[in-house]
């Protein structure tokens, strides 16, 4: 009886040293899933921030074209109110020569009444007023062409500066797009699975370009990245980067799909 007590008991003390092995061996697995989870939120932590990171700088990006584009828009507004002024003065100089080119027929005339005959002896004060009339109109029509050449300048630097404000628009219009593109969630509707390619309802009118670069989620998981192969315009066809496809997962239809890093 008393040996085989002791035998009872040795086998219990053996089975106490293997039930303290596999609970090492327990603790030392959980231990280590445990440091792969920190490492995990570790990452996705940084990637977090350095999302935040570049929408933060994609915002102060378009605030500064928008401050480029009102400043365009500004130096538009006064070289047409430059344009404005330098026509009035075209104008006044134009009205002016006028008014002398009719004093100087006036005074043809009266001249033309006292010598009749053509041959005009004229006294000194009549020399002196004819020179001055013709020094007047001269002075003015080198003003007129002055400030028609002005006129020419001021009109091709509108134009520059109106060709800067449509490049500008050109260029937000365009940026306005790959940001929306940024908050663009579409769904895969369908996948083959026998030639590795899926379809998504997303295309060219939604601003998806044939460079786009195409991330599948499930969830707030992303199993697998795209490439495009053939854009429509309403959907886009994909193939599957092989090395980018989580282990055991396949793309469905009903994933959805996000746009990396447009800028």
């Amino acid at each position: 009886m008393k040996k085989f007590i002791m035998i009872l008991s040795g086998l219990a003390m053996i089975g106490a040293a293997v039930v303290g092995v596999l609970n090492k061996n327990d603790f030392e697995k959980v231990n280590d899933q445990a440091k792969a989870l920190r490492s995990e939120v570790t990452d996705v932590t940084a990637k977090l921030g350095e999302a935040e990171d570049k929408r933060d700088e994609s915002v102060e990006k378009e605030t500064q074209a928008k401050d480029s584009r009102n400043q365009a828009a500004a130096a538009v507004s006064e070289a047409e109110q430059k344009l404005k002024v330098v026509q009035r003065a075209v104008d006044d100089v134009s009205d002016e020569l006028k008014k002398v080119e009719i004093e100087k027929k006036e005074i043809d005339l009266a001249v033309q009444k006292i010598f009749p005959d053509g041959n005009i002896k004229s006294s000194e004060d009549l020399q002196m007023t004819l020179t001055m009339l013709k020094d007047s109109l001269t002075e003015a029509q080198n003003k007129k062409t002055e400030l028609n050449a002005q006129l020419g300048t001021a009109a091709q630097s509108k134009q520059v500066e109106v060709a800067k404000v449509r490049e500008e628009e050109k260029f937000q219009m365009q940026r306005a797009q790959k940001l929306a593109l940024n908050g663009l969630v579409a769904t895969v509707i369908a996948v083959n699975r026998e030639w590795g390619f899926v379809m998504i309802n997303a295309g060219r009118q939604h601003g998806v370009s044939p460079e786009a670069s195409l991330l599948v989620k499930r969830g707030n998981s992303r199993i697998a990245r795209l490439r495009i192969v053939n854009l429509e315009e309403s959907s886009v066809v994909a193939d599957l980067v092989d090395e980018s496809l989580a282990n055991g997962i396949d793309v469905q239809p009903g994933d959805k799909v996000i746009f990396e890093n447009v800028q």
